[in-house]
Parts: structure tokens; C-alpha cells; sequence
């Protein structure tokens, strides 16, 4: 401004040498020379001056409030200030030139370059993962696939063929079945069946380490009642006299461990259809008069299972057994023909020993040739010679039997 001020025309030296924004030394110097009233040509001078300074171009471009204090500190009062700012034309607003500047360049390309750069990324990973799944992973699950339904399909086969044999050999076992005996229900063990009293059966238990609690109930309650009718000319037992007598010969009965075998022995007696109860004690006594409590009581006896028809294939085997010619009682030893062969030789040596003396040189073939008698000697002692090595060395079995 203070440029603009001393290039104007008709303003004095002192004026345009003070801009708006002068330092405060030369604004203080300014008004200090200013301080002074001065002269009214002077101050229609000062006027002059400071209107030309208000229609210079440069000064219209400026604010109000920078005008005004730049004619404040010329020493203008605030009415002189107001009247040439009245003075001034209205401004008008300033035409933007133009030349407009440049917009920015447009990011379509580049974003269309980035989305053509990506698309061609997922084409081609994309195209890469379709390759090594159509060469490398299809052909082996495709293998898998086949190798898993050829292997369900065997194992169906098998199955199949097993269920298959499982039903043949089923219809096979069942018409087996058909020809065998039956098995007995209430069978009494074998080494049992032959006891006929509680002495003898624990005798046996005992001979075949077997436990009380492990003997069968039937054979134990069928030798209480033999052992009953024994002594009470064969009368039948009732059921206090039965337990008491196995109770007498079995005291562990009466213990805590015994008392379920005990339950188990009433059980067999009172179900199994060997043991029929009656309500006399004899069969052909009165049936007894029940007690006054109305309890009956019953009497126990043994009715022994008939044996049971054999069956077809019993029959078979039974007359093949009989067709059969049974082996000689007396045993030969295998030993008995070498032993027989050696007596033989052991004879004819005795009887040799008797023998006329032969010379030594005949002995080597020196002398004449020996008589024909001799000579079938000397043949019959090394045929029996070489029997005799031939029995020693090839030895007949000792399992088979000697013709």
C-alpha cells in the first residue's frame, strides 16, 4: 500500500510515505507532526488528498476498517472520515477470472485397471485351482470312490455267501439234531447215580473234590429217602423228617452259608417230578389225619425216570457194536516171534556143540570138500543168522498186533 500510495498523483511526500501498516514508530512520528490543528486551506488540502488517496484502485481493493484507520492516523476526524466514505462508489463484487482451474484427473482408469487386475487374479487362480483338482485330486478320489465300492460290494458278497452257509449249516444241524437223543431234565450225575446213601455220595464228593454246595439236590435228596426207608421199614419220609436227616448227616445246612442250598434242596423237591408227594406214608396205608393247625402233611417218595427210547441212531451204533467180533482175551506180546526165533537158535547151537572136530585146514579150504550133510548145515545156520539180524534190526510196531 505504501507503494501504491507514493506512485498516486498530487499526494505529498510525507503522505504516501506512510502506509496502513506502517510501523507504529513512523504512525507516532505521523501524528506527532499532525498533533497541531491545522490551517482550514490545509484542511481542505488534507481532504484533497485524502479523497485521491480513496479512488486509487489499489485502495478500493482494501477493507473499510484498514481505510478508515489509515485516515484516523492522517488526523481526519471521524465526520471527515464518514463523508468521504460516503463519498466512494459502491463496489462491486470482483468477476472470478476465466480461466477456471484444471480439474483433477478422473480415478475411473486406474480403478478400472485394479478391478481388471484382480479379475485377472481370480481367473487365474481359479483357472490354476481347476487344474490341479481335474488332474491331481479328481483321478484320486475317483480311485477311492471305485476302490470303496468294489470293496462294499465284496464284503456283501461275503456276507452274503456267510448268511448263506450260516442257514445251510443251521438246516443241516437241525436235521442232526432230529436223530440224537434228547437230553434228560432231571438227569443225576453220572458219578452220582450209583449212590445210595448220603455216606456214600459224600464219599464220592469228597474222592472228586466237589463241594456240598456243587452236588446235585436230586442225588442228595433221593439218598436222604433211601437212607429214611432203611430204617422205618420202607415207609415214606415227610418233609421235617427229610431235613432233619439231611440236616444229621450235612450240619453246614443249619449254618447262614447253608441256608440258601437248603432253599435250593426244597425247591428240587417241591418242582422236580422225580419226587411225588403223598398223604400217607405208605402206599398202601390210609391217607393220614391232617393235624389240628389244618397244616397237611405230606410224604415224600422217589419215582425214577424211565429210560428213555433209544433212538434210530442209537439203534445203528448199538447193532454195529454187536457186528463187531470182539478181540482175543489173551494178549500176545510183539516181542513173542524174535523171542521165539532166538529160543529156536539158541537149540540149534546146543545141538551143534556135539558136532564132530573139523581140522584147521579144512576150515580154510585146504582140505577136501566138506560133505553134503555138513555143507546144509553151515546154509540153514546163516539163513537163521541173517533172520535173526533182520528181526533185531527191523522191528515190527509195538502198536500193532502180531499176526
Amino acid at each position: 500500500m505504501a507503494d501504491e500510495t507514493g506512485s498516486g498523483e498530487g499526494t505529498p511526500p510525507e503522505t504516501a510515505s506512510t502506509p496502513p501498516n506502517a510501523p507504529e514508530n513512523v504512525a507516532v512520528a505521523d501524528t506527532s507532526s499532525v498533533s497541531k490543528p491545522p490551517a482550514p486551506e490545509d484542511r481542505a488540502e488534507l481532504l484533497t488528498k485524502a479523497r485521491a488517496f480513496l479512488h486509487q484502485p489499489q485502495i478500493q481493493r482494501e477493507d473499510g476498517l484498514s481505510k478508515r484507520r489509515f485516515l484516523a492516523e492522517k488526523g481526519l476526524n471521524d465526520a471527515e472520515i464518514e463523508g468521504l466514505m460516503r463519498e466512494l462508489p459502491v463496489k462491486i463484487p470482483l468477476v472470478p477470472p476465466r480461466s477456471y482451474p484444471q480439474p483433477p484427473p478422473s480415478n475411473l482408469p486406474v480403478l478400472l485397471l485394479g478391478l481388471a487386475r484382480v479379475f485377472s487374479w481370480i481367473v487365474g487362480g481359479t483357472t490354476a485351482l481347476a487344474f490341479i483338482y481335474w488332474r491331481v485330486l479328481l483321478p484320486r478320489v475317483t480311485a477311492t470312490s471305485t476302490a470303496r465300492g468294489s470293496l462294499k460290494s465284496h464284503q456283501l458278497s461275503l456276507i452274503q455267501k456267510l448268511n448263506a452257509s450260516l442257514a445251510a449249516l443251521k438246516e443241516s444241524r437241525s436235521e442232526m439234531a432230529a436223530v440224537l437223543p434228547k437230553p434228560e431234565p432231571h438227569k443225576e450225575p453220572s458219578g452220582f447215580a450209583t449212590c445210595l446213601s448220603i455216606d456214600a455220595l459224600l464219599e464220592r464228593a469228597k474222592k472228586q473234590n466237589i463241594e456240598i454246595s456243587s452236588v446235585s439236590e436230586i442225588s442228595l435228596l433221593r439218598c436222604a429217602i433211601s437212607d429214611f426207608r432203611k430204617g422205618s421199614e420202607s415207609r415214606n419220609p415227610a418233609t421235617e423228617e427229610l431235613f432233619q436227616i439231611l440236616e444229621g448227616k450235612i450240619p453246614w445246612l443249619v449254618s447262614e452259608e447253608g441256608a440258601p442250598f437248603e432253599q435250593r434242596l426244597w425247591d428240587t423237591l417241591s418242582t422236580c417230578p422225580l419226587f411225588v408227594s403223598n398223604t400217607s406214608p405208605a402206599p398202601d396205608s390210609p391217607s393220614a389225619v391232617p393235624p389240628a393247625d389244618g397244616h397237611e402233611i405230606l410224604y415224600w417218595s422217589f419215582d425214577p425216570p424211565a429210560p428213555p427210547t433209544p433212538t434210530a441212531l442209537a439203534q445203528s451204533l448199538s447193532a454195529l457194536s454187536t457186528s463187531i467180533s470182539k478181540p482175543s482175551a489173551d494178549k500176545h506180546s510183539p516181542f513173542q516171534h524174535a523171542l521165539q526165533s532166538m529160543t529156536d537158535f539158541t537149540g540149534y547151537i546146543s545141538t551143534q556143540m556135539y558136532v564132530p572136530f573139523v581140522s584147521l585146514g579144512s576150515r580154510y579150504g585146504t582140505s577136501s570138500a566138506m560133505d553134503p550133510a555138513e555143507e546144509e548145515v553151515r546154509k540153514e545156520i546163516r539163513a537163521l543168522k541173517g533172520l535173526v539180524l533182520n528181526r533185531r534190526t527191523f522191528l515190527p510196531n509195538t502198536s500193532l498186533r502180531p499176526q
